[in-house]
Order: structure tokens, then sequence, then C-alpha cells
């Protein structure tokens, strides 16, 4: 009887999922009035004055009210939701804060579909692409069959063309301030999302190159994973010795945040070349990973193989947990306690009842007293502004692994939010050499911390606003820009191609010639004699 009950639950919670599924994916095609539209926008500008501490740093308010009415003046006609999405975006790229955002509704997949696709490649995994100039051109071409010249500008997608979905996609994109670094950045790694939003998964497309004066097209497909073999096999036996490496293989993978999508680990060290006194360390996030373990062996290797020019790569670090980036700034500079300046939120109650948006049901008598506790840890500074007065991080390390040789900064439009804090304080402390291109995040600060995701009432479309402006330890002058590098590296085509890093490259020629270029900037930021 009791197993009876659980098939017909069961059962119950399949036909519900296929429904919610089926209804969903309805409501995407589905038209909506006018005037629900309009209320969806001043819902989301409801919820933008309510939360977000600094709405109007980068646009005035009175532009901010102008662009609001003027979006509501706009909508004359029904809109299916994504349509909505794209007259609504441009107002959020306005505002400049790259952390609140709006986004599409994507079609999801039903259980069978999900099936499918689950061990599934796209139809694009055997290519790599590089925008360059406003143009996409290939990379590489892993398939065996026919393969396409590298270089080869991609034109279309099936019948779509690329300069579409750059023309309508790209401003969707943005970091924080006046920067382009953060969108053509991060546009360059997810322009095909913009294909299947708006012609779901599909199990091949056509390509369509133009190489020289020649049109080349070729039809790529889904690949599928090989079905198993049915017939019985004997396990092989696997020896004590052989089971120890796997274990501390699982050990290492969850201590350093692996990742099984991009067979990458979140913080990597490794030694480019024949000489072990020059590490680089590859931050891809401060998401991953046991930290404090990670960082006291990373650094503890760095000691032992007596380190003297230390590569930090930031690139493509989007950021992450506040604490994961403090730690690392620990072990790179004395002072290390004092990692963000002014914590400002939009009132005393912005940042507890955001906790509501972020957490079930049954959490709730638990973060009464978390909101309490912000309500009353929160107060107005000299700027009248409300700045919140609580520990966003504390870290704790051995300070006898605390590396203080030279240290060179590789940064790029993808190094945003927590990576572009850690690099404004490096900066700031005259501490490193920065090389890239400019941060996609604000050297000043950010506003970020607890991101609470809102749905439109009518459209559906989900919003992110964020809570808190997270500053680092000081400001500069200038206003609106990411941090700069000293030296200036951008990468283009030919580099990808051949798989050059030109900025570990250019550093590491810095080294041998005695860190030239990194003693000049350094020694006169620190009032060193030459």
């Amino acid at each position: 009887m009791q197993l009876k009950s659980t098939l017909i639950y069961l059962s119950f919670l399949l036909i519900c999922s296929c429904v919610s599924v089926e209804k969903y994916n309805a409501h995407i095609d589905k038209e909506i009035p006018a005037n629900k539209l309009k209320k969806d926008v001043d819902f989301v500008y409801k919820k933008l004055k309510r939360y977000h501490p600094k709405l109007d740093l980068y646009t005035s308010q009175e532009q901010i009210d102008y662009k609001f009415d003027s979006l509501k003046k706009t909508i004359h006609q029904p809109l299916k939701p994504n349509d909505f999405y794209v007259k609504f975006f441009p107002i959020f790229e306005s505002l400049k804060h790259g952390h609140t955002d709006i986004y599409p509704l994507f079609k999801r997949l039903d259980k069978k579909r999900t099936k499918k696709y689950k061990e599934s490649k796209s139809a694009f995994s055997d290519y790599s692409f590089f925008w360059q100039n406003d143009s996409i051109f290939l990379v590489a071409d892993y398939s065996k069959i026919n393969p396409i010249n590298q270089g080869s500008a991609l034109f279309y997608i099936d019948s779509v063309s690329t300069k579409y979905l750059y023309d309508k996609y790209k401003k969707s994109i943005y970091g924080d301030g006046e920067n382009q670094t953060f969108s053509d950045n991060v546009f360059n790694r997810t322009f095909l999302n913009y294909f299947t939003l708006e012609n779901g998964i599909k199990d091949s497309v056509e390509l369509t190159f133009k190489m020289g004066n020649s049109i080349i097209r070729k039809k790529t497909f889904r690949t599928y994973p090989k079905p198993k073999n049915d017939k019985a096999t004997e396990t092989p036996k696997i020896t004590k010795e052989q089971k120890e490496v796997e274990r501390k293989v699982r050990i290492k993978q969850k201590k350093y945040g692996y990742s099984k999508s991009s067979k990458t680990y979140s913080k990597d060290l490794t030694f480019p070349t024949n000489d072990s006194t020059i590490a680089v360390l590859k931050v891809t996030d401060f998401r991953k990973g046991k930290i404090r373990e990670l960082y006291k062996e990373v650094f503890t290797d760095i000691k032992n193989h007596k380190v003297q020019n230390l590569v930090l790569d930031l690139r493509n670090n989007g950021g992450g947990y506040l604490k994961d980036s403090h730690y690392l700034y620990a072990y790179l500079v004395d002072d290390s306690k004092a990692f963000l300046g002014e914590k400002i939120v939009a009132n005393k109650t912005s940042f507890g009842k955001s906790l509501y948006n972020l957490f079930p049901a049954y959490s709730y008598p638990l973060l009464w007293l978390g909101s309490g506790y912000t309500y009353f840890s929160t107060s107005r500074n000299a700027k009248n502004e409300y700045e919140l007065h609580m520990p966003f991080s504390h870290v704790k390390i051995d300070k006898d692994l605390v590396y203080h040789h030279n240290l060179y900064v590789i940064i790029n439009g993808g190094s945003y939010s927590a990576s572009a804090l850690i690099s404004a304080n490096l900066q700031l402390k005259h501490r490193a050499y920065f090389v890239g291109e400019e941060t996609g995040g604000d050297f000043n600060g950010t506003v970020a911390g607890l991101m609470p995701k809102f749905t439109l009432p009518n459209s559906k479309l989900k919003m992110s606003v964020g809570t808190v402006y997270l500053s680092p330890i000081e400001k500069r002058n200038e206003q609106a820009h990411g941090v700069y590098p000293n030296q200036v590296i951008q990468s283009n085509l030919q580099d990808k191609i051949k798989r050059t890093d030109a900025e570990l490259k250019w550093i590491i020629n810095d080294i041998k010639k005695g860190n030239i270029e990194y003693n000049k900037v350094l020694k006169k930021e620190n009032h060193l004699p030459n």
C-alpha cells in the first residue's frame, strides 16, 4: 500500500513538472498586454529605488526618471517577454551597474529532452571563436571532417547573421562605469547563448564562413556519448596504491575547486619555465575551494620554491566571495586587516530585507535575527549616506608565509567584482605591476553584496539588484573606470590562433631582463632608489 502511494505521488510530481515546463514555455511565446508591461516597468523601478544604494552614481536621477518614463511611453502594443527584454535592457545598460541586471527567459526542457541532452556535446563544441573589430573569427576547428581554416570569418549560424546577434544583444552586457572591456570580453565568450535564446537547443546547425573570397558552409552536429556495451565485462581490480592516488586526487579537487566541465581548478599554481623561482598563480574565481587550507598550501609551496617573481593571473575572474579574495590579498601584503573601505546601503532595512529573497521561508525566524543585526549596524555617515558597520570578511593566516618579492598581476575585461577590488587594493599599496587591459570592475568600487532576484509580475523576466556599495581601502579621483595596467597588452586573433599568451610572455621577458619595467614603476611609486 505504501509503495503504491509513493508511486502515485511520484507520478503526480512528474505530471506537474511536465505541465509546469509546458506552461513556462507557453508563456515565453505569449504576448503580454501593454498595460501589464507598463506595470512591470513600475515594479522594476520601485525595487531599484528600494534596494540599490548608488543608483545615480553614473547617471543622474533626472536622466533615470526620464528613461523609465520614456520606456513606458514606447509600449503601445502587446509584446512577448523576450521582446520586452530587448526594449528593457538598454535602461539597465544606461545605469552602468554590472551587478544590477535583467535577464531573458530561456525555454526549459522537459524530462525526456533533459535526459536526451544530459551528456551530449553542443553542435558548437568543436569550434573556438574570437571577436575582433565587431566581427567573429574561427580560432580552431577540432572536428575531424573537413576542418575550416583558422582565421575564417563566421557570417551565419543557419540563417542568423552574427552581425544581427552583435547589434541586438552586445549592449545587454556591461560592467561598472564607462569601460568597454567587460562587455567585449564577456560577449566574446557568451554570444552563442543568444542564438540559443532565439532558436533553442539545436541538434545540428549550418555555419557559413568566409575565407578570402571563398564562402564555405559546414554542417555541424550535436554529439552524443557512445552507447554502453551491454556485454558483461569484468571490472579490473584496483590496487591499494591506485585507490590512494584516486583519494588524493579527490581531496585536491575539493580543496582547489575543480570544475568537471572545464577540467580546471579554481586556484592553480604552476611553474612556466625551468626556473622554479618564477611561478604563476591562476585564480579563475573567488567561489570554489577550501580557501583557508588551499592558500596556506599554495604559499607554503611558493616559499619552499624560493619564488622571486610571482605572476597572479586574474583574467576572466568574475569575482565571488569577498573572504576568498581577502585571504589571497592577506598573503601578498603586510598590512591586510583592511580590505574594504565604505559599505553603503540604500537604507537601514534594505540589506536585511534582501535576505528574505535569498533564503527559503522556513529560515525566516533566523533571518529575522540577522536582519535586526544589520538594522542596528547601519547608521548615517558624514555624507548623509547609510553605511553598514559590520565585518564582511575576517582572515587568519600564517604571517611567515606572506609573499614579499616581485608581484605581477595579469588583468583583463573579465577581471570583475572581487578581482577588481583586490587589484585596486594592490595598486593602491604600490604592491604589484599590472599587465593586460583595464578591468571590467570599477576601481572605486561596485554595488554588489547580497543580490536578491525579483520576478517581474507579468512578463516573468527576472532582475538582480546589488544592495551594497563596496569600495577598496581608498579611492582615486578618476571616476567610472577600472584598474589600468602599467603595460597594456590586448589579446588579438593571431595570439589566439597561435595559442600565444602574450601577457605572460611579456612578463617572463621582463623578468629575464632583470625586471627593468617592473622596477621603473614600483621603485618610483615606493620612492626607492634606482
